[in-house]
């Protein structure tokens, strides 16, 4: 398992490259994350992937820029299913409006 270390300037992930945690930080920040957020976020490998997942299929829906309320859902989303099954099908909800609120994130 990956673990993430942080230095004053530098993050240090094991497993993953140096390139690919900057990339994923920037990618976390750009949907809403505060930087903390999105470092403690890349110490998990499996929501890191998770959120990967989605902001790459919230972007096909999208385009390139995901704002930051369709990102902080994106993230409540990754953070809490357990049947990755259904990440694509609520990934489609969220980026097409479908749910946009956090009550109906919890219901679906």
């Amino acid at each position: 398992m990956p673990t993430c270390r942080l230095g004053p300037k530098f993050l240090l992930v094991s497993g993953v490259s140096a390139m690919a945690a900057l990339d994923s930080l920037s990618l976390f920040t750009s949907l809403g994350l505060s930087e903390q957020k999105a470092r403690e976020t890349l110490k998990n490998s499996a929501l890191s992937a998770q959120l990967r997942e989605a902001a790459t299929q919230a972007q096909q829906t999208l385009g390139s820029t995901i704002d930051k309320a369709t990102g902080i859902l994106l993230y409540g989303l990754a953070s809490r299913l357990r049947d990755t099954r259904r990440l694509s099908f609520l990934v489609s909800y969220i980026a097409s409006k479908k749910i946009h609120t956090e009550p109906q994130l919890s219901a679906a």
